[in-house]
């Protein structure tokens, strides 16, 4: 084996490189920022008292500095000395391990320095969290000078440089390595906290100082003593892989979990000595179960046990990253939004920081499992590895019962935090969904109402076009209160504008078989819902002309039983493979031609909307008032303005489609009667919180995912047509509009009699005397 492939496959490179650049690049895309604010909120007291405290700082930060001076300059001596009677340093073993220390210290100490200047992070007493000016920000590299000086920090720099010791004797005088080792982190640790303490950094800026610090050492020690790696082919025992695994999945994986069930995200959160016990009973007892699930995937031939530990491994590292960069909670769901995407629409997520992101997260997991010892497993090895397993669960069971009455309380006030548990939230929730759960676009549907029927005999066509959004939501609707010019030109249309709807889910996946249900949201029951004939084939069944047209990744089942066409491609509408919305206007200049005389005709337009994360595609170049767009996959990368301006305009596009919609139903109204219905299926988060995009729990979903806009128009005999007093039409109900509405509203419209329509959801407000009720 040659000695850079010897080197890859050992322990030193996973845990001297890999593991800590690893989780270097883990702190620097997505920095802790609330539990660096939790721990700092300790020490300030409207101040930092330790700030400026001569006793203090001269003790902990003026002296401290005089150690790597120390050690630094007699091995500075030596190294002159030997050079001096004319020795080759790189020959003479004492005199390359000094010279190898005193390097790795100075780079150490100079690329802290340099990186401090140029990665523009304040520091916490400039912050204005603690009465500053600064913002707090994520590091960001240059080549020059930034304001704030404060990102990794220097003075824990003063301790972590002596990891050169640990690194310049590992190999000759180990027990001296493990001291000097232990020395350095321990040294370095408390010259980082001291300055935490005074208001100067963050607890991550030490971590990072101290991550950077033993990289560099590792990389040089490999530069100067190659020789080393030679007979260096240990790789890593089982137990080892199984520690390490655990460990990686209980703190790396499971952070954001521990974030949010402990509530450390939230602005008011401190510190108290119950929360310390109850969030070490939550460490201890899931790395506890860890170890015993990884235990048993021991059990299995080694070729089962690997794939199945890079699976989990590789589902834990895609969600931790959906969870740190969109906030995304893997529950049964998002396993099902997932398996009804498209190609098309997945690709929009990929990003060169969701990549990265992705890959330096697993990475350690699969150097490790690849690399490690597999033994062939005897009836011996699986007894013991089974008695062990049973150990770490009673251990792990135990150490949460010791804090039951804590964990209960805070799962009840948060259900949905157990979908944070990685990796198993992954296989759970795919499990669930496959096994419990029916794809609506292969249920047979039941007929509940076997002889629906039409009470209006129109004299000429009519035709209904209901329009379901994609992602638009209220907050940015400007016919809801929004300050930015998104309805300009609904705003110009006499519309029926119900602001704020009350959305069935925060999907599609939820809303679309929701919305198009007798049952909705206050009865909600997602096996009777993709179970059941939706709206569509039951007005098809009373005799109404009924289509669909998809410019989105399907109907969900909703469509089920009606015929279904996608929007004919133009070269104008669908330049790069996907059609904007507008192509949906030529689609209805071509249904105007063909519509019958003796019956209504409803037409079902499905947008592709505001389909995040990139936004800036789902408008044309000529739509795009606001200025400059996010054009990243990657949301966090991007400032919170671009992002908003690349939703809005393509709210404002949604909003010019609705109205060449509406203005080409208004110019055939002399020979037709006409309406228009538009209603979003659900929000979406724009940053706020931390979230992005949309699939929030629905008991927790915030408002942006769930309030979304509905505006109505119709011609001015459509009301006479079908018996309909439009001023109570524009009433909003008492308790105000949801999706549910829209079911027995549509009913109502075209005047359908059917035992599924429901009168107090109907936005019409017909007489319920003649309609059949439940």
């Amino acid at each position: 084996m040659k000695p850079s492939s010897r080197l890859f496959s050992t322990l030193p490179f996973l845990t001297g490189l890999i593991i800590p650049a690893s989780l270097l690049i883990i702190l620097v895309i997505v920095p802790p920022h609330a539990f660096d604010l939790s721990i700092a909120r300790i020490f300030f007291n409207d101040g930092w008292p330790w700030h400026q405290n001569e006793t203090f700082t001269q003790i902990f930060y003026q002296t401290p500095k005089v150690i790597p001076f120390l050690i630094a300059i007699p091995l500075l001596i030596y190294t002159i000395m030997l050079i001096s009677r004319g020795e080759r340093v790189m020959q003479h073993d004492l005199g390359k391990r000094a010279l190898y220390a005193v390097v790795a210290m100075a780079v150490s100490a100079l690329t802290v320095w340099w990186l401090k200047d140029t990665t523009g992070v304040a520091c916490p007493w400039n912050v204005v969290s603690f009465g500053g000016h600064f913002e707090i920000t994520d590091p960001t590299f240059g080549l020059s000078h930034q304001p704030g000086k404060c990102w990794p920090s220097g003075h824990a720099g003063t301790g972590f440089v002596l990891f050169a010791l640990y690194f310049a004797t590992k190999d000759r005088w180990p027990r001296a390595a493990i001291a000097s080792g232990l020395f350095a982190l321990v040294f370095g640790t408390l010259c980082g906290l001291t300055r935490v303490m005074e208001g100067a950094h963050f607890v991550s800026h030490v971590i990072a100082t101290g991550l950077i610090d033993w990289i560099i050492c590792a990389a040089l020690y490999v530069l100067f003593f190659p020789e080393s790696i030679k007979n260096k082919t240990a790789h890593l025992s089982l137990k080892c892989l199984s520690l390490f695994t655990a460990l990686w999945w209980t703190v790396v994986l499971n952070a954001p979990f521990f974030t949010r069930i402990m509530g450390i995200n939230k602005p008011d959160f401190a510190w108290l000595p119950h929360d310390v016990l109850v969030l070490g009973a939550l460490i201890g007892g899931l790395f506890a179960i860890s170890m015993a699930l990884i235990t048993l995937v021991m059990a299995f031939p080694r070729p089962i046990a690997r794939t199945l530990l890079l699976v989990l491994g590789l589902c834990g590292s895609v969600v931790f990253t959906g969870e740190c960069l969109y906030g995304i909670v893997f529950n049964p769901d998002m396993a099902r939004n997932i398996l009804a995407t498209d190609t098309h629409e997945a690709s929009t997520y990929l990003s060169i920081r969701t990549i990265v992101l992705t890959t330096f997260t697993f990475l350690p997991l699969l150097i490790a499992t690849l690399t490690a010892d597999h033994q062939p497993v005897r009836l011996k090895t699986v007894a013991w590895r089974t008695g062990t397993a049973l150990g770490a669960l009673v251990l792990g069971v135990g150490l949460l019962f010791m804090q039951m009455n804590s964990l209960s309380g805070l799962f009840r006030a948060d259900r949905s935090a157990r979908y944070l548990i990685a990796p198993v939230n992954v296989p759970y929730s795919f499990i669930a969904t496959l096994t419990k759960d029916t794809s609506p676009d292969q249920t047979t549907r039941q007929i509940v109402d076997p002889n629906p029927t039409l009470a209006t005999n129109i004299k000429r066509p009519a035709l209904l076009v209901v329009v379901v959004g994609e992602t638009t939501r209220s907050t940015n609707w400007e016919l809801a209160g929004y300050k930015r010019e998104t309805n300009p030109g609904l705003r110009q249309l006499s519309v029926i504008n119900h602001p704020e709807v009350v959305a069935c889910g925060t999907s599609t996946d939820v809303s679309l078989p929701c919305m198009m249900s007798r049952i909705g949201r206050s009865d909600y029951n997602r096996k009777r819902i993709i179970s059941e004939e939706a709206l569509p084939g039951l007005l098809q069944r009373a005799g109404v002309n009924v289509a669909w047209v998809d410019n989105q990744s399907g109907c969900k089942g909703a469509c089920q039983g009606v015929p279904t066409r996608q929007p004919e491609r133009t070269a104008q509408d669908c330049p790069n493979g996907r059609c904007f919305d507008g192509v949906l206007v030529n689609e209805l200049r071509k249904d105007l031609t063909t519509l019958p005389s003796d019956r209504p005709t409803v037409l079902f337009y499905h947008l592709y909307g505001q389909h995040g994360p990139r936004y800036h595609q789902d408008s044309p170049d000529d739509s795009k008032p606001w200025q400059p767009e996010c054009q990243d996959a990657d949301l966090g990368a991007c400032t919170r303005e671009t992002v908003v301006n690349a939703y809005d305009n393509s709210v404002r596009y949604t909003d010019r489609v609705l109205t060449d919609l509406i203005k080409t139903l208004e110019g055939a109204s002399k020979q037709i009667d006409a309406g228009l219905l538009f209603v979003s299926d659900h929000g979406e988060s724009l940053g706020e919180n931390g979230l992005f995009l949309h699939g929030a729990p629905y008991l927790i979903a915030p408002k942006e995912q769930t309030r979304v806009p509905m505006v109505m128009w119709f011609s001015k005999d459509w009301g006479k047509t079908f018996g309909i007093d439009m001023k109570r039409l524009a009433e909003a109900p008492k308790g105000g509009v949801t999706h549910e509405h829209l079911y027995s509203t549509v009913l109502g419209l075209v005047n359908v009699k059917s035992t599924t329509y429901r009168p107090q959801w109907d936005l019409t407000q017909r007489n319920n005397s003649e309609q059949l009720t439940d």
